[in-house]
């Protein structure tokens, strides 16, 4: 019985998640933390919300601009806020989210075109996400003393980052064809019986290579929207620290929305980031010297903030739903 794994494993890792971040709370006090969302007040998650919603269309342009079809930046937009809210609130992440982004908008193009260029997407975010993090432990490295073990862990990430671009760019120069090898394989041993759902994978990854190879003008327009969605996001750290302590530096936004990306990488199969993003964000933000209540405050807004989309994200699922 292989169904009951995955909510076993799904509720141990939020358990886990949720205890983790019962004990910073406690640690750090329920006055403390009050007092920074007092600080961000309305109009400040108002602001965090609406750089959150550019940093969705930023993606969602980037995405289409791969599709090859008219699809209206609207829908791709709603369709990345809804599949994302399934992928945040379930440990599959990109295994629910991303089918229901492209199932999202089938009434604007083929199934398979749009996932094949959200794969497409997909990879370019991935290699901005390890530069970003790249970048991001370079800086760590260069302006601060760390302990050994932290610089150990550091020095790892960045081997692992350089080793994703290498990955990369090795995908995007050869082209390997993943499926058809796998293909070979699982029809001499399945007997043929998964033939047809071989065939759709490397259609998918057919068309997926096709977009890759997007025209200059094309990848230009997902490379600059890439970048946006990074700006606007270090934009956000930026604005959240100021509100928090009363001032904000470029350069430490820059390495919390690093660590922010890193902990969407590594512990991407927590729901929502529970209790990890909290304890990492805290103890961070208490290296910087901002203190570890302006790090879990912030780290509070931020899942302030995904709630937010994820409710809007599932009504858009369930309008969708009633509407078919």
């Amino acid at each position: 019985m292989p169904t009951p794994r995955p909510s076993l494993t799904g509720a141990l890792l939020a358990t886990a998640g949720l205890a983790l971040l019962v004990w910073q709370v406690r640690l750090v006090g329920l006055d403390q933390i009050g007092s920074g969302f007092r600080a961000v007040g309305w109009q400040g998650f108002a602001a965090i919300l609406a750089l959150s919603l550019f940093r969705f269309a930023a993606r969602s342009l980037a995405w289409i601009t791969l599709i090859g079809h008219p699809v209206p930046l609207r829908s791709a937009t709603a369709a990345t806020i809804s599949g994302d809210a399934l992928g945040n609130l379930s440990f599959l992440s990109l295994l629910v989210s991303e089918p229901a982004k492209a199932l999202y908008i089938t009434r604007h193009a083929p199934t398979a075109a749009a996932f094949a260029a959200l794969t497409a997407e997909n990879f370019f975010y991935s290699v901005s996400v390890a530069c970003v993090i790249l970048g991001g432990t370079i800086t760590l490295l260069a302006r601060f003393v760390l302990p050994d073990a932290l610089r150990a862990a550091v020095w790892f990430s960045m081997a692992v980052m350089l080793s994703v671009l290498a990955v990369a760019a090795w995908v995007a120069y050869r082209r390997p064809a993943l499926s058809a090898r796998i293909r070979t394989w699982l029809v001499r041993t399945s007997g043929g019986r998964l033939d047809r759902w071989l065939t759709k994978a490397q259609d998918v990854e057919s068309q997926t290579y096709l977009a890759l190879s997007s025209s200059p003008w094309r990848l230009g327009v997902v490379l600059a929207c890439e970048t946006a969605f990074h700006v606007a996001s270090i934009a956000e750290a930026w604005l959240t620290v100021w509100m928090l302590t009363g001032s904000s530096t470029f350069v430490n936004a820059f390495l919390l929305d690093t660590v922010n990306r890193f902990i969407n990488v590594v512990f991407r199969a927590v729901p929502m980031r529970v209790g990890v993003d909290e304890f990492t964000t805290s103890g961070f933000a208490e290296m910087l010297g901002l203190g570890s209540a302006a790090g879990l405050t912030m780290a509070l807004v931020r899942k302030a903030r995904l709630l937010v989309w994820a409710g809007v994200g599932l009504a858009l699922v369930g309008r969708r739903a009633m509407s078919r």
